[in-house]
Parts: structure tokens; C-alpha cells; sequence
């Protein structure tokens, strides 16, 4: 299965970037699949730094693509627009599955082995291998830090806001609501991927 791993980048998450496409690096010997970043931060200069980032630890396939947005929207529109940058981009080509992997999550390298093998042995339409909250250990955290979604989920759905619906939070829950409605399936697995370390600002 062809898989896009797409992200979006903010330059607030750079304290953590290198570890991550570190870990990218890592994972594309596994598992070869492109990357596309879609970077909301103010005006252009922390894609210089990215693309710096990439060829430093040889990223393979790799695209970076702008989205220009007022800085004072809230973080959940900004987080939705790139999403639907990605699934555009997604469409466009002959991918299988996006897998939806935010920067500041590290995971096993073996990571979309296991889930597109639990993906295609079930049928699902989308895979999320769960951890634990980052502020409150004891909590189930179920957004799309790291997730498998197909292609089926991603040409019937989308990112943006469709009214009734008006607020951009609670992007995956309504995007979860929106697949179930049209026939597919979601799967929630906590434990199948592990460790998923979740980096915290050591600046906070």
C-alpha cells in the first residue's frame, strides 16, 4: 500500500523537529513513504528552515507546502486547512492510506507495518493506535496524532468546516462522526504501538 504521511508544521513545534524527522528517516527504511509538511506559521522563513532539516537527515520524498493564515485564527482552523491541504494532495496522487503522524510523537519504526497489516486484515477504515494523555498519563488521548486513514475515508470526507457545523475544534471527532455516517469504520487500539513518546516544550 502507497502511503502519504502528512503533518502540519508549526515553528512553535521546532524544539522537537529534528527528533522527529529523525525518526521519519528511521521509519522510511521500513517503510517507504512520502512526506508532505504543510507549515502554518507566519510568512515563509521556518520553511528555509525545514528544508535545511530535511536535507540534513536525508528525508526521502519529501514535500513542504505554505498555508498562509491570519496568526490570531485559532490553532484548530489552522490544524484543519492544513489537513485538507494534505488531503488534497493525497487525492491528487496514488496513495492507499494517509498516515496522519503529528511532529511531536515518536514512535517505532515498525509503526505502519503493523497498521496497515491490522488495516487490510480488518477492513478498516481507519486505524488509531492510541496513547496516553501528555498533561494526564491516566488519560486515553484519541486524536490524530498518529493515525491510519484510507483511501475510501479521504475521497467521501473532508477537513473543512460544512455548516451546520461552525466551530474548527473538535476536527477529529466530527471527521470520525462524518466516516461512520458514510459506511466505514474506525478502530481504536491502545497498547498494538508502543512506546509513542508525546515531547513536551522543555521552554514551558
Amino acid at each position: 500500500m502507497k502511503i502519504l504521511i502528512g503533518t502540519p508544521i508549526h515553528e512553535v513545534k521546532d524544539y522537537c523537529i529534528t527528533r522527529w524527522l529523525k525518526n521519519v528517516a528511521r521509519l522510511q527504511l521500513k517503510y517507504p513513504a512520502d512526506l508532505l509538511l504543510v507549515d502554518n506559521s507566519p510568512g515563509l522563513d521556518y520553511i528555509e528552515k525545514l528544508q535545511s532539516y530535511i536535507k540534513k537527515y536525508e528525508i526521502k520524498n519529501c514535500k513542504i507546502k505554505h498555508l498562509e493564515i491570519n496568526a490570531a485564527q485559532p490553532t484548530a482552523e489552522k490544524i484543519g486547512r492544513s489537513r485538507e491541504i494534505i488531503r488534497q494532495e493525497f487525492l491528487n496522487g496514488s496513495y492507499g492510506a494517509l498516515f496522519s503522524w503529528e511532529s511531536d510523537q515518536i514512535i517505532p519504526v515498525n509503526t505502519l507495518n503493523t497498521l496497515v497489516k491490522i488495516m487490510k486484515a480488518g477492513n478498516y477504515t481507519m486505524i488509531q493506535p492510541n496513547a496516553w494523555s501528555r498533561e494526564n498519563p491516566t488519560e486515553p488521548e484519541a486524536n490524530f496524532g498518529v493515525c491510519l486513514i484510507n483511501r475510501e475515508a479521504l475521497e467521501k470526507n473532508t477537513f473543512m468546516l460544512i455548516p451546520p457545523d461552525d466551530c474548527w475544534a473538535g476536527g477529529e471527532a466530527r471527521f470520525k462522526r462524518d466516516v461512520l455516517r458514510g459506511g466505514g469504520s474506525y478502530i481504536e487500539i491502545y497498547g498494538i504501538i508502543k512506546p509513542i513518546y508525546h515531547l513536551n516544550n522543555p521552554k514551558l
